[in-house]
């Protein structure tokens, strides 16, 4: 061994990794060594380029056989890894520590949506296309919604195996996965639940071959993605609201049957999973009937008794005769009305009325076998139409399915007699369950939704448009991410005109109403009909049509309008008003800051009720309506919107507001330079008011006369204070406060008040939406403006002064009114077995809730139970719930109003004891400090901040501040 050849630290010299080589050694740093015929590309161009190697090949043959040194470590990496593997050699000095050697190939996919792939369908595109466009009446834009597990998605999958013959269902138990077409998410599919709403276009037939067009649109049944209901609904002109036949009507469905009521939209009923009520449940055919009848009846009282019964324009008979209640169960392929089975009886009597005898099949009509006719009369032995003639076929065909052979001989007899339906003889060797699903598609089928769905729900044209002179008029109702997570598309609702790719028009955004700057001109890239898993390009859309349109997403946040002229623009729905739930995240890597921004703008366009904050400290909070809500949001911003994002994220945390409990001890007037001015604060403590105010119902765009009549014939408010109603505030409108003017003309020059009211209501509005306690929202609260002293001079009146003052005087009158500070409350909403019941009331009282009520649901042993619980003192409620009952009782929470926390927040007495929970009468303090102190906020909530030092000290020695 030459000890030339290496230094004095072992390394050879010369060495391409070497740093401190001489930079006559000719290695490059990133050289690929071929690999034979690598890509497709020409071997001499894998080759590294080495001047060495140049040098030696323009030798004579006698130095031919030189070998340089990097050659000859190229020729060893081939010896060693072969010559199909490429090989990298690095020189650490020439490349940046940011960038990998090998760049990663990343590519997401978190959605199941292709816009290229197109599966194939029993129907014609272009017929379909043709028919949107010019038999606009044959277009029906409906919403599926319902409560959580209803089935409301496997509904949409029976339609799916219609209509896409690629899509096969499973022909064993073994291979059998629940379709869910429309669940096309990564946490859709992970969870086995929906949450987003899912548009999907059909050509369906009706019972008499009649092709209409169905947008329907699947929509989350929990509790949490209740925005994204609210949003399928703003697409469509109908609802078909599925209930499971086990549960019956449930709190969740209450809701949505009084927002569709609310809209004045039709909807159609759909009683799912009877199925259970054969199999598992192993109910007769006369409880399944009464099981039916009662879900039946309870919906028709609901919808009698609801608050928006005498506004509702849909309240026509409502009945199954009608065709306004389907019975389905979509494990089993079946979707029948009572028309159904008028028809397959019409086919053996020539002269039954099918629409009359139809109509018989529910009710009181009994089944005479003797005389083999209906009669309203009962008698012992008569059996109900709907048991004998409805219900005994389908119970029939369930026992001759379980109990067939492998040669289905009676299953085939029984199919063939009373239906006239033959199966291949090997699907009668399928499982049992496989076996009836083919066996109910081919008898009853689900041919008669459509004639339900065509006849009840109307079409898009009978629907009044907006009043606007803009030929084009669409609604963007949410934004729906690529899937790649790169960009959006709008999910549009065409009202009016027709949308063209390549189309210039003004899309206006959610806060043009405010901000008349927000809007901006777009180009349309592209107009694509949903299919679900994938999405077809068009050319254009008319109006009626349910799309997605490229290109239009940059200036909207969550919803806007696309229009030529801004005469209607399309009201906001406060999707985040019942968002009290929140985390605060930072990048772990704070370098990683720009692309966590980047990711919360994306993730608060995705996820409509999701809301996003930048407190003064400068930490982030998130905001949503719960705790699967907001896990799915935090899933989303690390592995969609951001390659694999590193976060820490905070405790979760309620969303405070303040309010006050008694009326302002002492007016003080609150002065700046030549204005004054002098506001109380006492509580408002009219439940039915702040529904009206929050609701819309009452509002200060409407005349005056006819606002102080309202308050005064429905309210009990004196003409006076019915006429001074100023302004109301906070943003949400949640309980909201009211600012009155209350001054006297002797006493206060009323045309310089109200020369400055604009400026007094946005320091009563600031002072509301960042209340003085700890920077939440003021609720339920009065405020009166006693007395004000405004000056003459224009500049001494300005936005800059006034706004401020009103701001002080509003906190001074506030923290003179016994201040307090609310919480958010979920309601529970629980089902379960007796036995689980105790472990309800025991969870929930120990975290601050209680039960109120228990409710049997007939024919089951299952109980509905509803409760009340601290939003602060319900995480983890749901899982806790879960493993407490092994699994045989879940619950749901959503927000149902706001209550005062225990303890007075300015109390400097009350005990505040360290790593230990704190008594109850110390809470309110407590929970003030700690956001405080967590937003960065100095001191404590003092009236001394807002008055003279002097009066401060009076009032503290005439004890009427702590």
């Amino acid at each position: 061994m030459d000890d030339d050849e290496y230094d004095e630290f072992g390394n050879l010299i010369g060495d391409p990794l070497d740093s401190d080589a001489d930079s006559s050694s000719d290695a490059e740093s990133v050289s690929p060594v071929d690999s034979g015929n690598h890509s497709g590309e020409n071997s001499s161009n894998s080759m590294p380029i080495d001047r060495d190697a140049k040098t030696a090949s323009s030798r004579d043959n006698d130095n031919s056989m030189i070998i340089t040194h990097n050659e000859a470590k190229q020729v060893g990496l081939r010896a060693t890894f072969g010559p199909e593997v490429e090989t990298i050699v690095v020189k650490p000095s020439m490349e940046s520590k940011d960038e990998p050697v090998i760049l990663p190939d990343i590519q997401k996919k978190l959605r199941l949506v292709s816009d290229k792939s197109l599966p194939e369908v029993v129907y014609s595109r272009e017929y379909m296309l043709q028919t949107m466009s010019s038999l606009p009446e044959r277009i029906r834009n409906v919403a599926v919604v319902g409560n959580f597990h209803s089935g409301k998605t496997s509904l949409i999958d029976l339609f799916i195996h219609q209509t896409h013959p690629t899509v096969k269902p499973a022909t064993s138990l073994k291979s059998f996965r629940p379709l869910r077409y429309l669940d096309n998410h990564f946490l859709e599919l992970h969870r086995g639940m929906s949450i987003k709403s899912s548009p999907v276009t059909l050509l369906l037939p009706d019972s008499n071959d009649r092709s209409y067009i169905l947008n329907l649109v699947d929509t989350p049944g929990h509790y949490d993605f209740a925005d994204e209901t609210i949003a399928a609904l703003e697409a469509t002109d109908g609802a078909v609201v599925v209930l499971d036949a086990v549960e019956g009507l449930t709190p969740r469905d209450k809701a949505l049957i009084s927002q569709l009521m609310k809209r004045d939209m039709p909807m159609t009923f759909v009683l799912n999973k009877i199925d259970r009520l054969i199999l598992e449940l192993r109910l007769p055919p006369l409880d399944t009937y009464l099981k039916l009848q009662y879900i039946v009846d309870d919906v028709l009282s609901f919808v009698e008794e609801n608050e928006f019964h005498s506004a509702y324009s849909h309240k026509s008979e409502m009945s199954p005769a009608s065709g306004h209640f389907l019975f389905a169960s979509a494990t089993y392929c079946f979707c029948f009305s009572l028309e159904t089975f008028g028809l397959l009886y019409a086919r053996n009597h020539e002269n039954l009325e099918t629409a009359e005898f139809s109509e018989k099949l529910w009710g009181d009509w009994y089944y005479d076998p003797t005389t083999n006719n209906l009669t309203s009369k009962p008698h012992q032995k008569l059996e109900r139409t709907f048991v004998k003639l409805v219900l005994a076929p389908v119970y029939k065909l369930f026992t001759a399915g379980l109990t067939s052979n492998s040669a289905g001989e009676s299953i085939a007899s029984l199919l063939w007699s009373d239906f006239g339906v033959q199966l291949d003889k090997s699907k009668y060797k399928q499982d049992v369950q496989i076996l009836l699903k083919d066996v109910f598609r081919s008898t009853i089928g689900t041919a008669f939704f459509v004639d339900s769905v065509s006849a009840n729900i109307v079409s898009p044209e009978k629907i009044p448009s907006p009043e606007s002179n803009s030929p084009v008029l669409a609604h963007i109702v949410k934004l729906i991410e690529n899937s790649d997570g790169s960009g959006f598309d709008s999910l549009v609702r065409i009202h009016k005109g027709t949308l063209t790719k390549g189309q210039k028009v003004t899309v206006y955004g959610d806060n043009y109403v405010e901000d008349d700057e927000n809007y901006r001109s777009e180009i349309i890239d592209g107009i694509l009909i949903p299919g679900g898993r994938y999405n077809f390009e068009v050319e254009e859309a008319g109006e009626g049509s349910i799309v997605l349109v490229k290109g239009i997403d940059s200036i909207v946040s969550k919803s806007g309008t696309v229009a030529v002229s801004d005469d209607y623009i399309f009201p906001n729905q406060s999707y985040s008003a019942h968002s009290v739930f929140k985390v605060a995240i930072e990048p772990f890597v704070p370098n990683d800051l720009p692309k966590m921004l980047d990711g919360l703008r994306k993730v608060s366009k995705s996820y409509l009720a999701c809301s996003v904050k930048v407190e003064d400290s400068g930490e982030h909070l998130v905001f949503g309506s719960g705790e699967l809500y907001l896990d799915c949001v935090l899933h989303d911003l690390r592995n969609f919107f951001t390659d694999d994002l590193e976060i820490k994220v905070s405790d979760p945390m309620p969303k405070f507001s303040e309010t006050c409990s008694e009326t302002s001890f002492t007016v003080i007037p609150t002065q700046s330079g030549e204005n004054s001015i002098s506001i109380i604060a006492e509580p408002v403590n009219d439940t039915k008011l702040s529904l009206a105010i929050e609701n819309g119902v009452i509002n200060l765009s409407e005349d005056i006369k006819s606002l102080s009549k309202k308050l005064g014939l429905e309210y009990g408010w004196d003409a006076l204070a019915s006429r001074s109603v100023w302004c109301f505030g906070p943003d949400d409108m949640q309980s909201p406060s009211i600012l009155l003017d209350d001054t006297l003309e002797s006493e206060t020059d009323k045309k310089l008040l109200y020369s400055a009211k604009s400026q007094i209501n946005l320091g009563f509005k600031w002072s509301v939406n960042e209340g003085p306690l700890c920077d939440e929202p003021i609720r339920n609260t009065k405020f009166k403006i006693l007395d004000a002293a405004v000056s003459g001079a224009e500049i001494s009146r300005g936005g800059a002064r006034l706004i401020p003052l009103s701001r002080k005087a509003c906190y001074t009158g506030f923290l003179t009114a016994s201040p307090r500070l609310m919480e958010p409350y979920y309601r529970v909403h629980g089902t379960c077995p007796h036995r689980a019941i105790s472990v309800f009331t025991a969870l929930l009282s120990k975290r601050r809730g209680y039960l109120e009520s228990e409710t049997p649901v007939p024919g089951t042993g299952l109980f509905q139970v509803e409760g009340l619980v601290p939003v602060i003192e319900a995480v983890g409620l749901e899982t806790e719930i879960r493993l407490n009952t092994q699994g045989q009782a879940m619950c749901f929470l959503v927000f149902d109003s706001w209550n005062i926390v225990p303890g007075d927040p300015l109390d400097e007495t009350v005990p505040l004891p360290t790593m230990k929970p704190v008594p109850d009468e110390s809470l309110a303090r407590d929970f003030v400090l700690k956001t405080r102190r967590r937003k960065g906020l100095s001191g404590e909530p003092s009236l001394q901040k807002y008055v003279d030092q002097e009066l401060y000290q009076s009032l503290k020695d005439n004890g009427l501040v702590p």
